[in-house]
């Protein structure tokens, strides 16, 4: 499936706001691949393709995840929409044809994040949080950093992520942690 036919496809599926944010995404994916030397249209696909799951109802999401063996853990089974990206993994391979693993791996972790992030994984999250659309305080910080310093916009949206789901007395995954903190290590070597 070609990159418009995958777009046909998904603004049939997608809420009308959310297609604009995952179009935005891929924009900000691509622009992110092209300084940081990776692949412009994987990089595409998985921008385009990282919500395909979001506008799904719970039990669509928890059906998803039974039937593909996903087990969730205490934080996961409290928070489903967080299982949006391993679902839209799912999604994107079995009715949009990705086969490539790296696109499935960016699509899959955008939402946490996890220890051994690529490159296309941190800039699928790093696009998702920054993309034009989102309008947040701390977001001006990380769009700065991430032409500068990857890395350095992954800690700052980390931290923000972090400090709105405290504030919103939720629950953190423990893969945001982990990322977080094995991106922290990698900055302070």
């Amino acid at each position: 499936m070609t990159l418009d036919q995958m777009d046909q496809l998904l603004k049939q599926s997608l809420k009308p706001g959310r297609y604009i944010h995952s179009v935005n995404t891929m924009k900000e994916a691509v622009a992110l691949a092209d300084i940081y030397g990776e692949d412009k249209d994987m990089a595409a696909i998985a921008g385009l393709l990282h919500d395909c799951a979001k506008d799904l109802q719970e039990q669509e999401t928890l059906d998803y995840c039974r039937n593909h063996g996903i087990v969730l853990n205490e934080v996961e089974e409290k928070q489903v929409f967080l299982m949006h990206g391993a679902v839209g993994a799912i999604i994107a391979k079995e009715k949009y044809g990705v086969e490539n693993e790296t696109i499935l791996n960016a699509i899959k972790y955008h939402t946490t994040g996890y220890s051994q992030m690529s490159m296309m994984d941190k800039i699928i999250f790093l696009a998702d949080y920054i993309e034009p659309g989102r309008t947040h305080s701390e977001v001006d910080n990380a769009r700065k950093l991430a032409c500068e310093n990857i890395d350095r916009a992954l800690i700052s949206s980390f931290d923000s992520i972090i400090r709105y789901v405290i504030h919103q007395k939720g629950l953190i995954h423990p893969y945001t942690i982990e990322a977080r903190n094995k991106i922290l290590m990698l900055i302070s070597e």
